[in-house]
């Protein structure tokens, strides 16, 4: 099997490939860099490569790249808004939580640094291949909009979250009160209103 059609078996169970990956496989830098000038495959970005670019539209999948490249990334914020479905903002970079220990400076991500339970509690990791993408769950999502969003957007996501079937008030006022950003009133308040 030639070195192109090895790529093209791998990139068929994988969305992307990296340079390491590649070299593994005797791939050079230099015959990557001449498939993606023949139009045979795409840089997605430094180091990153695929064959088909519609996965980078998935919800959860366009966040492959930035939790391979810093794997202690979960993503949250406007993103996390953004996936579930509970805001109307543009995400104009994507939002990760790394421990407060890390540092990161790139312009492509907005970084909270964060530790304990605010960095750790609620991550869902989902699977693709063999890589992963961490995002916290529903309820931590909500009440880190109280966190670290503006007000009009964390009463926007609590009041979509509140009218969700898979809703569990009691998860989040328990997250609320563990991440002392307690929402108990709030929601009852908001309850009460319907």
């Amino acid at each position: 099997m030639d070195q192109f059609h090895q790529l093209k078996k791998h990139l068929a169970n994988n969305n992307f490939i990296t340079l390491t990956e590649a070299k593994k496989m005797g791939i050079s830098a230099m015959a990557m860099s001449r498939y993606v000038a023949d139009n045979k495959i795409h840089r997605i970005e430094r180091g990153l490569y695929t064959i088909n670019l519609e996965w980078l539209t998935h919800p959860l999948k366009k966040y492959l790249p930035v939790c391979f490249n810093i794997p202690e990334a979960v993503i949250c914020g406007i993103s996390a808004l953004t996936y579930y479905d509970l805001t109307d903002e543009i995400e104009k970079e994507t939002w990760i939580s790394i421990p407060h220990a890390m540092k990161l400076n790139n312009k492509r991500y907005r970084t909270i640094r964060t530790s304990g339970p605010s960095y750790n509690l609620g991550i869902i990791t989902h699977k693709f291949g063999n890589k992963r993408v961490k995002i916290y769950d529903l309820e931590k999502t909500v009440v880190d909009s109280f966190k670290h969003l503006w007000e009009e957007v964390a009463f926007k996501a609590l009041k979509g979250y509140l009218k969700r079937k898979d809703k569990n008030i009691k998860k989040l006022c328990d997250y609320s009160r563990k991440l002392r950003k307690p929402l108990d009133s709030i929601v009852t308040a908001l309850l009460a209103d319907e």
